[in-house]
């Protein structure tokens, strides 16, 4: 398992809403802390229900089963796609040694950022996928 020095973290939600569907969207759930466009995203991890059953804002998370049906797309403040349809089934610590995936810092718009689904078989109106964001501030 990897040392991580965290400086900030935050659980993002993206939530399913109305038919689960392969051709949507799925954008990030409001999150004042991370909405600013002073977030640098240096980590990243993802909980299902064998992490994480609900969020601590009482959402149900996806289930364990579903992990292979997702994939997200993280954005920076220039509008670069800088993950592209990657599956979520990479960024489980408990699949992949224990490690948090990291990337080089950037400055992050959540705003932009989304998960679709390859697969909606399975997957239920208002079930999150959940991340924790590992960020720090600019001038931090």
């Amino acid at each position: 398992m990897n040392n991580l020095i965290i400086k900030r973290s935050q659980i993002v939600e993206f939530q399913v809403t109305g038919t689960p569907s392969t051709l949507k969207r799925y954008g990030a759930l409001p999150n004042p802390q991370l909405q600013r466009n002073n977030v640098i995203l240096y980590g990243i991890e993802c909980y299902t229900a064998a992490q994480l059953s609900a969020t601590p804002s009482g959402n149900t998370t996806i289930a364990d089963a579903d992990k292979n049906q997702v994939v997200v797309t993280l954005v920076d403040t220039n509008k670069d796609q800088f993950v592209y349809n990657f599956p979520i089934s990479s960024l489980i610590r408990s699949d992949v040694g224990g490690f948090v995936t990291l990337f080089k810092p950037r400055l992050i718009n959540l705003n932009d950022c989304f998960v679709q689904l390859t697969d909606a078989t399975g997957i239920s109106t208002d079930e999150v996928v959940a991340f924790n964001f590992y960020y720090q501030l600019v001038g931090e």
